[in-house]
């Protein structure tokens, strides 16, 4: 099939190439006036940096939890403000996106707006935000160690029962400092937008222009008729005929003297 559309090609490359390129500057004019968005990016740590086990476990667990808390309608509006930033409806539900990763504890948050030193302030006050409900939780959230070791039923043990049931209860809930919350990178003004992708939409217009041409070519290859050098027999070598017999004007002179002689 290559070797088929190769004559085609060298033949219409021009066009070809003139598809490709008024949809690669058609793609870019759109992109280029459509409203861009920038993004910027904070980081916060979970828990300690370093610490046992099940208190690195539970650290990660609730990054998962300040994740989910990030782009939740009550802080981003909250967030928004502080900073006296004007969100609509939509904009409470889809500027602010967050991710947690389990191991290294860190939620990676991000904050969307049209213009990049909003988007900035924006991320920051959401991690604000996230901090001040950790250092206003009730102690009972903060350290549910202490929580359980106030249970009445522990009060009648021992000194040495109490402590070491205070240590079974740290080694399977871990320290109570699993929840603290740090900003470990503070939000930048972003300096090129995320979105629209200018580059892609100029290949994927590219190569719309160059599929349309393309179609273009085969159809009026296929419209122009069978070539000038084509070797199989055409009807019209035929003589015509009315009703079966020929014109003797029609006839190879030889084949008429041939009848003639016969006769």
């Amino acid at each position: 099939m290559s070797s088929g559309l190769m004559p085609l090609v060298r033949r219409w490359w021009w066009l070809l190439l003139a598809g490709a390129l008024v949809g690669g500057v058609a793609a870019f004019v759109v992109a280029s006036s459509a409203t861009k968005t920038y993004q910027a990016e904070a980081k916060l740590l979970i828990g300690p940096v370093s610490g046992d086990y099940p208190t690195l476990q539970a650290s990660g667990a609730l990054g998962r939890t300040y994740a989910e808390l990030a782009h939740s309608r009550r802080v981003v509006a909250d967030a928004a403000h502080s900073e006296g930033i004007k969100l609509s409806r939509k904009e409470l539900e889809d500027s602010v996106s967050a991710t947690s990763n389990d191991v290294t504890r860190i939620v990676d948050l991000q904050a969307r707006d049209q213009n990049p030193e909003t988007a900035a302030k924006l991320a920051g006050a959401v991690a604000k935000q996230l901090i001040h409900l950790r250092a206003n939780a009730p102690i009972e959230d903060v350290d549910p160690v202490d929580a359980i070791m106030r249970d009445p039923s522990l009060a009648t043990l021992h000194r040495a029962d109490l402590t070491r049931v205070r240590k079974a209860v740290l080694h399977a809930l871990g320290s109570p400092n699993a929840g603290d919350i740090e900003m470990i990178e503070a939000p930048l003004p972003p300096q090129s937008a995320v979105s629209p992708r200018v580059g892609l939409l100029v290949v994927l217009g590219a190569l719309a222009g160059l599929l349309i041409a393309g179609v273009f070519v085969l159809m009026r290859e296929g419209a122009g008729g069978v070539p000038e050098e084509f070797d199989g027999f055409m009807l019209d070598e035929f003589p015509p005929s009315t009703n079966g017999v020929a014109h003797d004007e029609d006839l190879d002179p030889w084949a008429v003297e041939q009848a003639a002689g016969r006769e």
